[in-house]
């Protein structure tokens, strides 16, 4: 989705006529003064954003034709091994701190000037062909297209907002997001079209990301302005694209804990406007993975922000237009990450106590979903005439938006964690509830298939990568069927070739292996926290 600049949001006359438009719908002021009908308004997804992902990647696989004189095949263990190896030294000293500054500064010179495009599939790494010569299109131009077209969404409730924001922030000169924004999209980019040379800028411009923002925080007013913030957010969604291994997993822990700073720096003002309270969802849930992986309690800085939050007069707003429920699912989670990091510490070792614990917390999930808006449930189709293989059911689920399905699938893989504690603590206990247990089961298996069925609302648009997660624990959870985790397996793996995320194929990889491994008919034995790493999206 290419970027066309600042347009004019008038009405056609207006437009034609070079006068200010007062944009009021359906007919503006000045048309309505005149006595003439309003053409209207333009859409201006269509002309802010134009859709060339497509484009975009054919240009960039269109070099990887051979050209007579221009081309060497670089083996494993050659010359280009050197290079990437001295590279990969060059990218460790990016490894960020918290120690004075809350990111460090990496290097930020170049792999090399030529492209080198990956015959490989996309779960290998290991040759490549070095092509010399220029992209056609500059690189920044493909990243910024690619970023906006796969990484941000533009519907309700909150799309247009966020996404004009974006827009106007990466247009403006000094931008604290501009670089970060070509970073995240030219590592989409190169991830897709197999081009390390486009990765090799993408570094260099994650390199300035950094500087723009520990410039940013030594500012008084700009360490606690949106776009420092969303910054931040953006350096983690950087080591997202990127998590071929787990030697990049300190850098993205090193980001949340900086966004997490940020977040109490902020203070209850962050609230008093909308794209306040988005950022603090979109950070929220990278907090949250990060505790629950770490076996760590929910720091303080994020039990603040949440209170403030939830007394604020934005989620009031959104209580009232039924975009945010009445009870609080994020309380929920917490309390489920801190009995997790408790067990984990041993604070909590008797089982009857975790058995208590996990059914309050369920009953409190069971509850939320009752207080719900009834709006927030979805319509069951007949898909049973489908091509095989378009969907994962006979039904399909279409709900009133993407925002809801996110959010109800949010609210299954906690179900789903909490019913697998449930389920492991019975395995624990000196008489365990057969028929609890049978429940508990059949609920996992449900909430399972509803996310797997939900794939096809969110196929094509780019909340796509909100499937992540859910995917990932249906995929993992060694209670589900074959056919539900190897669909779980297989969407994972779509995500990534379709948004250019190399984290999803490490985890359907990685998953892979483990299914021949445990057979439905085994539960676990008496270990009873073996709550799944969540991945980070």
């Amino acid at each position: 989705m290419v970027y066309y600049g600042v347009v004019s949001k008038g009405c056609e006359r207006c437009r034609r006529r070079k006068v200010k438009c007062d944009q009021r719908k359906p007919a503006c002021l000045k048309c309505e003064k005149s006595k003439v009908e309003c053409p209207g308004y333009r859409d201006l997804d269509n002309v802010l954003f134009r859709d060339e992902s497509e484009r975009i990647i054919r240009k960039v696989r269109q070099l990887d034709q051979p050209q007579s004189g221009s081309v060497n095949y670089i083996t494993p263990g050659s010359s280009s091994h050197s290079t990437n190896h001295s590279t990969k030294n060059r990218c460790s000293q990016a490894q960020p701190g918290l120690a004075q500054e809350i990111i460090s500064e990496p290097s930020s010179q170049p792999e090399n000037d030529g492209l080198v495009l990956r015959r490989s599939s996309p779960a290998s790494y290991s040759s490549a062909l070095y092509i010399c010569g220029p992209l056609s299109q500059p690189v920044n131009k493909l990243g910024v297209s690619f970023f906006f077209a796969k990484y941000t969404f533009n519907e309700a409730p909150f799309g247009g907002e966020y996404h004009d924001w974006l827009a106007q922030s990466y247009s403006e000169d000094g931008s604290v997001l501009h670089a970060a924004i070509d970073a995240v999209g030219m590592s989409g980019v190169s991830n897709v079209s197999y081009a390390p040379r486009v990765a090799s800028r993408s570094k260099e411009r994650y390199a300035k990301a950094i500087a723009a923002v520990n410039t940013a925080l030594r500012d008084p007013v700009q360490v606690v302005a949106d776009s420092t913030l969303m910054a931040v957010i953006l350096l983690g969604l950087y080591e997202t694209v990127n998590f071929a291994t787990s030697d990049r997993y300190s850098y993205w822990v090193a980001h949340v804990k900086g966004a997490t700073a940020l977040l109490e720096l902020r203070g209850p003002k962050q609230f008093t406007r909308k794209l306040g309270g988005l950022l603090y969802i979109l950070i929220r849930s990278q907090i949250l993975s990060a505790c629950l992986q770490q076996h760590m309690a929910v720091p303080h800085a994020l039990v603040r922000a949440t209170c403030q939050f939830q007394t604020s007069i934005i989620r009031q707003q959104w209580q009232r237009n039924n975009v945010a429920s009445q009870a609080s699912m994020c309380e929920i989670s917490f309390r489920i990450i801190n009995l997790a990091a408790a067990f984990a510490k041993r604070e909590i070792t008797d089982i009857p106590t975790v058995q208590s614990k996990a059914l309050d917390i369920d009953n409190d999930l069971q509850a939320w979903k009752a207080r719900a808006p009834s709006m927030w449930g979805y319509t069951a189709i007949d898909a049973s005439d489908a091509v095989n293989g378009a969907f994962f059911d006979t039904n399909v689920h279409v709900y009133p938006n993407l925002w809801i399905a996110e959010t109800m699938n949010n609210w299954r893989v906690v179900r789903i964690l909490i019913s697998k504690l449930i389920i492991q603590a019975e395995d624990c206990s000196d008489s365990p509830d057969m028929k609890k247990k049978a429940a508990y089961l059949s609920t996992i298996t449900k909430l399972s298939t509803d996310i797997c069925i939900s794939v096809s609302s969110f196929t094509g648009t780019p909340r796509i990568i909100s499937l992540i997660r859910p995917l990932y624990v249906v995929a993992l959870e060694e209670l589900n069927t074959r056919d539900l985790r190897l669909f779980a397996i297989e969407q994972l793996r779509n995500i990534g070739h379709c948004v250019g995320m190399r984290q999803t194929d490490l985890l359907a990889t990685t998953v892979a292996k483990t299914i021949d491994e445990s057979p439905r008919d085994i539960l676990t034995g008496p270990t009873l926290f073996t709550i799944p790493l969540i991945p980070f999206c």
